[in-house]
């Protein structure tokens, strides 16, 4: 066997390179060809086929004829579009790794490649001979085919390619997969020689993780830069190219701290190609409840300044996300099928369509031999028909008003429609009721579980001042999912990452809402960001998985974390420079100054407030123009330069990080380490606290 060097490796993949241009130029021709086709088909319909349909002409039948092949050109233009688009995505990284197997070469991408003869220049990495470059050891293996049976084969090399723009940077062959860019660089890098058998010892243990049972829920802690998020994306591409006949990317929910973290999560996997799993974050989940539509929510980001700048709203925070009030909550739900389910007076234009107090009969008594959720569904179904009963009754009462007065001219239909829209105007309000099952008052009933009298008042100011609090979210719906059981049916597999910001009901609404999933959840205890505490998670039936070894900042930067936790981190990283502890008068012009020396690739400008980020950004942005001011609901990650408040800064990295002000966070460890950890190489702190 032919071992191919850097530079052979490096001709091929500029032949490749030559190939999928030449390809997409051919692909964007028949793309052209084939629109003029679509276009000219059409102008033949409009020119030749009568607009008056006319059976005896046969014009008809023409066109019913020229039906099959309008579908065929416009099924052949989209196959093309597909390819053209998968071709330009590759152009920049055609492949990312390659196996020898029975002495032919097998470079594995984001989807097949063939030339004119029908040879396979590059294979999709869900085929089933890409499957040996996963089994993580060369030698004799097998794959199996689609048909059933186990093909035999000799892989001889197992190699990964580090690709930038078209160039080839970097190399490395193993026999395990190094999934992790900042353990393929450790392992690429022949200064670091030390690092290789640590490497191989981290991806081991992040295999162990990644290639667990879809069957099983799994908790992996780990401290900043273990690569729990790396794990995370590798186990989603684990996950589709084991269960690829059962498992698509839709079926797979990513649960991230922000907006801005989706973003970078969906550059970063190469191997799902064209298809990106859907993404959420907690305070989204209220778009999936229509009943909620019209109440204001305070935002997660609201809820963490308004902790951090009052005591005042830390213990009914606390009180809402604890282990006490979820169990209680759980045992009110439990109680309402006997009693204390609160309903509300259904209302229309016209007067009183259902009384609270007949809609409770019904449930007590009426329905009583049902399940909760059963009654509230026969309840709506009856409440639909009576609407219905209602609308067709005022509908006639109206018509006869217009039939018996002067005032109205029209046909009988043009009366009858009239008639019918003056009917649904009356009760417009009651139907949305019903739709959303608003006959039901969630809010009463989440005030009902509030035992503590204080904290239950102050809920009752909030809401009749449509002032919900961030921690009022997990509750109404918990309540909303169980008396409902309103559930997704699509995803099959949940990734939770930063899993130590959730309280237990925030986990379990998710818990019992993807009702058909699996749970990888992902976090680390020593990073909560959130000023309010609340009760470790009971995650029950999980696999607990611990990530011992940090690898992705310098070890002088681990060192500082772990003088703020001790020992909360186990370094194996490359040395740098020293944490810079600046005492200064003048935070903006050291900000000024170290921007201007142009040293660093990635600079993030981190700020204990939203109002010090707007000013440090309205400060530098003339000078520097490239600079971003991230917004809460922003979702763009990928910039050079970068200002933030403190609470944005959650699951990202950059390779310099400033934190100004840093004497705020002196009354908060948690959140000094985290804001320290964003840093990978160099690290300035602006007056810190002792």
């Amino acid at each position: 066997m032919q071992i191919l060097s850097f530079e052979d490796e490096a001709r091929h993949l500029g032949f490749i390179v030559d190939f999928l241009k030449v390809f997409k130029a051919d692909l964007s021709m028949k793309q052209g060809r084939t629109a003029e086709g679509i276009v000219g088909t059409r102008y033949e319909i409009n020119e030749n086929i009568s607009n008056v349909i006319d059976f005896e002409d046969g014009n008809v039948m023409e066109f019913v004829q020229m039906l099959p092949e309008i579908r065929t050109t416009e099924m052949n233009y989209n196959y093309i579009n597909t390819m053209l688009e998968r071709t330009r995505r590759m152009i920049p990284k055609p492949y990312f790794g390659k196996i020898v197997v029975d002495d032919e070469a097998i470079y594995i991408g984001t989807g097949t490649i063939k030339n004119k003869d029908n040879d396979i220049l590059i294979y999709d990495w869900r085929t089933p001979i890409a499957s040996l470059f996963y089994e993580n050891r060369t030698g004799d293996l097998s794959y199996i085919i689609p048909d059933g049976s186990r093909i035999d084969a000799t892989v001889d090399q197992r190699r990964q390619f580090i690709i930038d723009d078209s160039t080839l940077v970097n190399m490395f062959d193993s026999d395990m997969y190094i999934g992790d860019e900042i353990l393929q660089n450790m392992i690429t890098d022949s200064s670091q020689s030390r690092l290789k058998n640590i490497v191989s010892t981290i991806q081991q243990e992040q295999n162990d993780i990644i290639r667990l049972p879809l069957s099983r829920d799994t908790l992996v802690y780990g401290p900043p830069g273990s690569g729990k998020t790396s794990l995370a994306l590798q186990r989603i591409a684990y996950l589709l190219y084991q269960h690829k006949n059962t498992l698509d990317p839709e079926n797979i929910l990513l649960v991230s701290p922000n907006e801005v973290f989706n973003d970078y999560l969906s550059d970063v996997l190469p191997e799902l190609g064209e298809n990106h799993v859907k993404n959420t974050t907690f305070y989204r989940l209220l778009s999936r409840f229509p009943y909620f539509k019209g109440r204001n929510f305070e935002h997660v980001y609201e809820n963490i300044r308004r902790l951090r700048e009052s005591e005042s709203g830390h213990a009914i925070y606390e009180y809402k996300n604890s282990l006490d009030y979820f169990s209680s909550l759980h045992q009110f739900i439990q109680s309402l099928g006997e009693s204390g389910m609160v309903f509300r007076n259904l209302v229309g234009e016209n007067g009183m369509f259902f009384t609270k107090e007949g809609l409770a009969y019904i449930f007590y008594n009426e329905l009583s031999a049902h399940p909760v959720r059963r009654r509230l569904a026969k309840m709506q179904e009856r409440l639909l028909s009576r609407y219905n009963e209602e609308i067709r009754r005022l509908k006639d009462e109206r018509f006869k008003v217009l039939q018996e007065t002067n005032t109205y001219i029209g046909e009988e239909d043009e009366l009858k429609k009239e008639a019918h829209d003056h009917a649904k105007k009356q009760l417009k309000v009651v139907h949305r009721q019903i739709s959303l099952f608003r006959f039901v008052h969630f809010e009463k009933l989440y005030l009902n579980s509030i035992d503590d009298r204080t904290y239950r008042n102050q809920t009752v100011r909030s809401i009749k001042e449509n002032d919900f609090k961030y921690e009022d979210i997990a509750p109404l719906l918990y309540l909303y999912i169980h008396l409902l059981g309103r559930t997704d049916r699509q995803i099959q597999h949940v990734l939770i990452d930063e899993v130590q910001d959730y309280s237990n009901i925030q986990y379990y609404v998710m818990r019992h809402f993807y009702h058909k999933a699996t749970f990888t959840s992902l976090g680390d205890p020593n990073q909560q960001i959130h000023p309010g505490r609340k009760d470790a998670l009971n995650a029950r039936d999980h696999t607990e998985k611990r990530l011992e070894q940090s690898y992705r900042s310098t070890n002088q930067i681990n060192a500082f974390l772990n003088t703020l936790i001790p020992d909360s981190i186990k370094s194996v990283s490359v040395d740098g420079d020293e944490v810079q502890k600046v005492r200064t008068d003048d935070e903006i012009g050291y900000v000024r100054e170290l921007l201007r020396k142009d040293e660093h690739p990635q600079v993030a400008i981190i700020t204990p407030t939203r109002a010090a980020a707007d000013y440090y950004y309205g400060e530098l942005k003339h000078e520097f123009p490239q600079i971003k001011n991230l917004g809460e609901t922003d979702t763009l990650y990928n910039q050079s330069f970068i200002v933030l408040p403190y609470y944005l800064s959650k699951g990202f990295e950059y390779n310099t990080v400033i934190l100004t002000g840093a004497h705020d966070y002196t009354d908060s460890k948690h959140i000094l380490y985290v804001l320290a950890s964003r840093a990978t190489r160099h690290l300035h702190l602006l007056n810190p606290g002792s």
